[in-house]
């Protein structure tokens, strides 16, 4: 079943919890301010990419699975849900605590980018990109966008580098510098696209072709026409996130399989800049409760021992092991605050690839 990224807007986009803190270690520094600011926006009304089989979202405040131990908890938390600002939780928020960063309303933005300085990409979905300091703080700027609803984004250093955004069916580059973006030549891409970007400079776009199958576009330098490397092959009929992880390889998540089953799936591969994916590990489902949700963008930490998620199923952040050899598993999930209808995205604060 499609999503409504393939029918009439009939909703507003989840918003986002911006990151505010450290890595997702301990060595993590990055920390987010006491204060909330008060750069609260209007947005218009945008699609909203959550399957049709996830219409009965579970938001009863309750947390699904358990509450991360003390011991447990080592990193800084980014997310985004439906309605309302874009918030951070502090480093270590091992008691489910409230967030202690607030960088405006968001209500029309589906993914976001955490770059490796700690800077945060809000693809705005018709009102531009902003990107914003880290800690919390300032807007650095926003970017004019004319290629349709952004999705998603993702940066290397967005302050001074180039910002690859995913939209629906086209993907661009950004530069604060021109505070304008280039369109990419991604031949057959259609649908909702997440992105990611290397630390060499390369770019990689998941999206569904014109077929409604997901597939993988690649632009060495981030530039030229997009290539579709081979051996690339998602369970489900719907793309979610994806990231790079500190070793190049892909990781990419599908929100749902073929028979309109709600299952994350998480896949790891490796060699997908070279032409051909081969694949680490995965498909895994990612799941709380053991049984399937609606996991959409996952992001990894600093030190890519923590892979982060948005759950929509349960407005809920769920948290799992990353290994790129090792079967990614379920640690913990936190949910103050987010009352929304959906958690869709998140991040950890700086993101994978620091130096």
């Amino acid at each position: 079943m499609r999503l409504l990224s393939a029918a009439v807007c009939t909703t507003i986009a989840a918003a986002l919890l911006a990151s505010c803190s450290g890595g997702s270690s301990p060595s993590g520094s990055v920390v987010p301010g006491n204060g909330m600011s008060s750069q609260g926006k209007h947005h218009a009304i945008a699609m909203y990419n959550i399957p049709r089989s996830v219409a009965q979202l579970v938001h009863d405040g309750r947390l699904h699975g358990k509450k991360a131990p003390s011991s447990a908890v080592k990193g800084s938390w980014a997310s985004g849900f439906f309605g309302v600002d874009v918030l951070g939780f502090p480093k270590n928020n091992s008691g489910n605590g409230p967030a202690t960063c607030d960088l405006g309303d968001s209500g029309s933005v589906n993914g976001f980018g955490v770059d490796t300085a700690g800077d945060v990409i809000i693809p705005q979905a018709f009102s531009g990109v902003e990107v914003y300091a880290p800690g919390c703080g300032a807007l650095l700027g926003t970017i004019s966008d004319i290629y349709g609803q952004a999705a998603d984004a993702a940066a290397i250093n967005a302050a001074t580098g180039t910002i690859i955004v995913g939209h629906i069916g086209t993907v661009a580059t950004c530069t604060l510098s021109s505070l304008t973006c280039t369109e990419l030549s991604a031949p057959g891409l259609s649908g909702f696209t997440s992105v990611a970007m290397d630390k060499a400079g390369n770019c990689y776009a998941q999206g569904d072709d014109t077929s409604d199958v997901i597939k993988l576009w690649y632009w060495a330098g981030c530039t030229g026409t997009g290539t579709n490397p081979s051996g690339f092959s998602e369970p489900g009929t719907f793309p979610g996130g994806l990231d790079v992880d500190n070793a190049g390889n892909l990781v990419a998540i599908s929100q749902e399989n073929t028979s309109d089953a709600v299952s994350g799936n998480a896949t790891v591969y490796s060699g997908c800049g070279t032409g051909t994916c081969t694949v680490v590990t995965g498909p895994t489902q990612l799941t709380p409760t053991g049984s399937g949700v609606d996991i959409d963008y996952c992001r990894l930490g600093r030190q890519n021992e923590r892979l982060i998620c948005g759950d929509a199923s349960f407005s809920q952040v769920d948290v799992f092991t990353y290994l790129p050899s090792r079967t990614p598993s379920y640690l913990y999930s936190f949910n103050n605050g987010m009352t929304s209808d959906a958690v869709e995205a998140a991040a950890y604060s700086p993101s994978s690839q620091s130096k």
